[in-house]
């Protein structure tokens, strides 16, 4: 039993998809790409938030492509919490493969040259879609164009902390913390939104961590474990405020 007491929803966004494979996944065996990993956990992560009574749906359930700003629409009225799955990966380099664990993301300005590394990474999928013009991801764009963000963002970098806190303690690789910066796909959500980069494909343990069904319902189910405790505590706020509003 979870403890929750009011019906909740979760839109999970599985990253990538169809002609955009995501990262080459160095170190996932056979032709396993990012999409692929992606997919796997969020479909794994779906049913254990059902399994748990957590109402929850997937943006894409087959390996197809969805525009980024498209994927945060899914989050409709009736919708908590977006959550979008993705793998990291470092550029080519002397200290490509030595760099792993989990880091998850809510929406704001990147404060360093790898959170923007990372969120120009997830941003360049939008070169898969047509027609389309792009969002605003500079410092401050996506808030100055939509100010309703801002009533999101307290709860997202919440959220964003009770996930990584629970990812870091299944993940081989490592805590790398919880991170800001500038994912278009978090910009549409109209609701708390964080990304979770997952592993390192270009890190061997990490690989062979999210390409095995243990590390991929390890981490799905950690992942799950950060939002109940999440929803546990939005209740828990909830309850206070309701005799307060009544006075």
């Amino acid at each position: 039993m979870t403890g929750l007491r009011l019906r909740h929803a979760v839109v999970i966004d599985p990253g990538h998809g169809g002609v955009d494979p995501g990262n080459p996944g160095r170190y996932f065996p056979g032709r396993l790409v990012e999409k692929d990993i992606t997919l796997a956990v969020g479909r794994l992560l779906r049913a254990e938030l059902v399994r748990r009574g957590i109402g929850a749906s997937l943006t894409r359930s087959i390996d197809t492509l969805i525009d980024l700003t498209d994927r945060g629409a899914f989050c409709k009225a009736d919708c908590d919490l977006f959550v979008s799955i993705h793998v990291n990966a470092m550029p080519d380099g002397g200290r490509a493969d030595r760099v792993s664990g989990v880091e998850t993301y809510f929406l704001s300005d990147a404060k360093t040259e790898d959170q923007q590394r990372v969120a120009q990474m997830e941003n360049e999928a939008i070169r898969f879609e047509s027609g389309t013009s792009g969002a605003a991801t500079g410092p401050l764009g996506f808030i100055l164009r939509d100010l309703q963000l801002n009533e999101y963002l307290r709860e997202s970098a919440l959220l964003a902390r009770l996930v990584q806190d629970s990812a870091a303690r299944v993940h081989p690789g490592g805590d790398r913390g919880v991170q800001q910066a500038g994912f278009t796909v978090l910009t549409t959500a109209r609701r708390p939104a964080i990304l979770v980069e997952t592993g390192f494909a270009t890190n061997r343990t990490d690989g062979a961590f999210l390409a095995s069904s243990l590390g991929q319902h390890k981490i799905a189910s950690a992942i799950a474990d950060g939002i109940v405790a999440y929803l546990l505590e939005f209740e828990r706020k909830l309850a206070i405020a309701a005799p307060a509003r009544g006075r």
